[in-house]
């Protein structure tokens, strides 16, 4: 695995090029993908420094890094899927793999590295973390160069997000989210509970069709539909809550 990595203000960010096992990401065993990480400095740190933590407490560091998500730990909120044991045991992997020396901001050494490795290749923005707190030219870049992209988030009411919506899909649960995240220049990735995700209409928003409710047709980086305005596809997509 080959991975880029700095710092910005109280977050630690990589960016990583890597094989993948998930089917529901990448269908062809052995593609390398490029995926991006936004973690605290506070989660770096107990990861490399302490023992004897939970896996709830390193979630709970997480306000810097996934801001006001509901899914946020340290907001108050949690079932994030990520919060996985296996997903966790990837993180502290990762962070303890850092070595200090590599905490450094972002220079154009690593922006253009970055670039290279994202040349043709699938790249999955906000794998962890909240994917806005990338540079807007370098998300912009990356999927320019990318073959397909995909990305989520939960900050699509902000100001400061607003640029994103041409990269991003707004993260939303229900019709009334989704048509604000409209009027804000998103497209949604709507997930609801089953009697929500019945509800949604056909012409408003198609089936996700990685997902297991439409029998897993394709994956994420062969349907692509997730790449906000600019990306493929204008509806919006609907999702089972997974």
């Amino acid at each position: 695995m080959s991975k880029i990595v700095w710092i910005e203000n109280n977050n630690l960010f990589v960016v990583s090029k890597s094989k993948t096992t998930n089917a529901k990401i990448v269908r062809s065993k052995g593609t390398k993908v490029v995926q991006t990480y936004t973690f605290s400095l506070d989660q770096y740190k107990l990861a490399t420094t302490s023992k004897g933590f939970k896996m709830k407490d390193f979630f709970a560091l997480d306000g810097s890094n996934c801001l006001d998500c509901p899914f946020s730990v340290g907001n108050g909120g949690g079932g994030c899927y990520t919060h996985k044991f296996n997903q966790y045991m990837g993180f502290l992997s990762m962070l303890r793999s850092i070595d200090k020396s590599l905490l450094t901001p972002l220079d154009e050494t690593k922006y253009r590295e970055v670039l290279d490795m994202s040349k043709d290749t699938y790249v999955r923005f906000g794998t962890y973390g909240e994917p806005s707190l990338l540079p807007s030219y370098m998300v912009e870049s990356m999927s320019l160069l990318s073959s397909s992209w995909t990305g989520y988030t939960h900050q699509w009411q902000k100001p400061f997000a607003k640029e994103y919506g041409k990269y991003f899909m707004a993260s939303t649960h229900n019709e009334d989210e989704a048509a604000q995240a409209t009027a804000a220049g998103y497209r949604s990735f709507i997930a609801t509970e089953s009697h929500g995700y019945h509800f949604i209409s056909a012409k408003d928003a198609a089936g996700c069709p990685a997902s297991q409710e439409m029998g897993f047709k394709s994956s994420c980086d062969k349907c692509g539909l997730c790449s906000g305005t600019q990306g493929k596809g204008k509806k919006n997509i609907k999702i089972l809550i997974h």
